[in-house]
């Protein structure tokens, strides 16, 4: 009977995390414009800071210098790119626009800015 209770509990609160983790608008999402995305430190991996480059966010897109969109999804907090075949790209809202976390598989391999670009 104790551990019925207790799924049954567990599974209520698991439930109601779900709805409210996906309950309301996205406030900190990444809006559509023009950014400058600057690689600041690395962990020890191969990701060099080098200069600046230009990126683009268009709804649910994030484009780079090459073109290629990468699949944006946001999130309460900012939001994130997929970089096949296993690295991400976190975007977390700052005062300034967003700190950019890379990852591969999901270990941080490199901290960015992305800031709007005045247009």
């Amino acid at each position: 009977m104790r551990r019925s209770v207790a799924v049954s509990f567990l599974a209520a609160a698991v439930a109601g995390t779900a709805l409210a983790a996906g309950s309301g608008p996205a406030h900190a999402q990444v809006e559509d414009g023009t950014y400058e995305f600057c690689v600041q430190t690395r962990y020890g991996s191969s990701v060099e800071p080098g200069p600046c480059q230009i990126y683009r966010v268009v709804g649910d897109e994030l484009i780079g210098p090459a073109g290629t969109p990468l699949a944006l999804t946001h999130t309460p907090t900012g939001g994130y790119a997929e970089i096949p075949p296993v690295s991400r790209l976190v975007m977390i809202k700052t005062q300034d626009g967003y700190r950019a976390i890379n990852t591969v598989l999901g270990v941080p391999v490199a901290s960015s800015t992305l800031n709007p670009v005045d247009n």
